[in-house]
């Protein structure tokens, strides 16, 4: 079963949310460079969590991805 990039961001979203922590979408290249396309902050802290986030991997590890469900191209 495949997901589409936005469901499964926001399912990744849902999941930080309870854990106080946010992912984001780097905007403009030299933001891109040194995050990667995505990447997790932690607004309380003003903190860069995780960088160059891969969302399939990561909504494995957050378990919000089952093994039967894959990233839509």
């Amino acid at each position: 079963m495949t997901i589409t990039e936005p469901a499964l961001i926001q399912r990744i979203r849902r999941k930080l949310r309870q854990i106080q922590q946010m992912l984001r979408k780097a905007r403009g290249e030299r933001h891109q460079v040194d995050c990667g396309r995505y990447y997790v902050i932690d607004p309380y802290k003003n903190a860069l969590i995780r960088h160059h986030v891969n969302l399939e991997a990561y909504a494995r590890e957050l378990g919000v991805l089952r093994e039967n469900e894959s990233l839509a191209e």
